[in-house]
């Protein structure tokens, strides 16, 4: 009797503390980076989604195919905003031979 006592205490905080299978964490949305540099007098932007595509095929383009040119860093946050994307954090980008560029992280909204 008493080992079967022992043996119900014993197992008792296993069943208590049992919880249900959880799924994993999901992404919840598309993250890019976009990329702004000074290209001469203008600013030029590109959006990285992951992809591997090279440089120029990730500028930001109009409808003629032709890279955007911006006047300040600030408008290219403007158009990314209008075509519904959300920044979700910024920093200066040196990588690019020393040429410094803003980076923002973006996520579709």
């Amino acid at each position: 009797m008493k080992k079967l006592l022992f043996l119900v205490l014993f197992a008792l905080p296993v069943f208590c503390f049992a919880q249900a299978a959880t799924t994993a964490p999901q992404q919840k949305g598309p993250f890019s980076l976009a990329l702004v540099y000074r290209g001469g007098s203008k600013y030029e932007a590109s959006i990285d989604d992951g992809s591997g595509k090279k440089t120029k095929d990730m500028l930001i383009k109009d409808g003629q195919g032709k890279p955007m040119k911006f006047n300040s860093v600030i408008n290219v946050v403007n158009y990314l905003a209008q075509n519904g994307w959300a920044i979700i954090t910024s920093y200066e980008d040196t990588s690019g031979g020393g040429v410094p560029s803003v980076a923002f992280v973006i996520k579709r909204s």
